[in-house]
């Protein structure tokens, strides 16, 4: 029989003891592969994991905290590469930039939702009446270095894995623009004004926007369109130039 199995052996090029103790297991169970091996358990069980998880999605900072310190919030008695490891192959989550988003308040999304739902049925076509126009502000320096947060694919954009679109600490300069589908307006920048002065009054905006590139662009898009909608949102300063205007029109009827 051993001659049997050099033969063998030398024909597969394995080992002949090899060989025998591939059909012995093979005679005892009728099967050639190799028994399960038990291995070293995990070092994080599966209640870390959990904790760990829990740890990540509990707020804005933890979603940013290194591996380190990680660590150390939860006591852990492993090193970075078990934990990143864990984190990415048994929970799934990813070291990813985070998203850019502007923040809104329960009130702004209740009425984006509001606005959203006395909507749902307009067409194309009604949507091509309506002049959108806003002001923002541009840093004019960017922003240094990426922001990473832990997190799952599905929840790119939860607010605690977005960041700020600005970010305090930059000099900043405010301007003005509308669009509409297939046309956009000239952009206004507004005039940097002294820190105890509003960054934009009612009659800087009047003066500015509304008697000159807003109305170009209403008059410009009411000739292409016939009727169009123009919105805005309820800042101070739109409030206050449309109570002047209504004024002047009460005094002119």
């Amino acid at each position: 029989m051993g001659s049997k199995f050099t033969t063998i052996g030398a024909l597969l090029n394995m080992n002949a003891n090899t060989v025998r103790k591939i059909y012995r297991r093979w005679e005892e169970t009728g099967d050639c592969a190799s028994a399960p091996r038990s291995g070293a358990p995990k070092k994080l069980t599966d209640t870390d994991l959990r904790h760990i998880r829990r740890h990540i999605q509990h707020d804005r900072e933890a979603r940013r905290q290194p591996l380190n310190d990680i660590i150390n919030d939860l006591q852990l008695q492993v090193s970075k590469f078990t934990l990143k490891r864990a984190i990415v192959d048994d929970l799934g989550m990813g070291r990813r930039i985070q998203r850019e988003s502007p923040w809104l308040s329960a009130s702004q999304k209740a009425k984006r939702l509001k606005f959203a739902k006395e909507h749902i049925t307009w067409t194309e076509e009604d949507w091509t009446r309506v002049v959108f126009s806003d002001e923002m502000a541009l840093q004019t320096m960017p922003n240094s270095g990426e922001k990473y947060v832990w997190r799952y694919p599905e929840e790119e954009y939860l607010e605690d894995c977005c960041g700020a679109t600005v970010l305090p600490g930059f000099e900043k300069i405010k301007i003005w623009g509308a669009m509409r589908v297939g046309k956009l307006s000239e952009l206004v920048i507004f005039p940097e004004t002294e820190k105890d002065e509003p960054k934009i009054s009612a009659r800087m905006y009047t003066d500015l926007v509304m008697d000159k590139e807003f109305l170009d662009f209403w008059m410009t898009s009411s000739k292409e369109c016939g009727y169009v909608m123009m919105i805005k949102d309820g800042a101070p300063y739109h409030q206050g130039c449309a109570t002047v205007r209504r004024k002047q029109l009460e005094e002119m009827g």
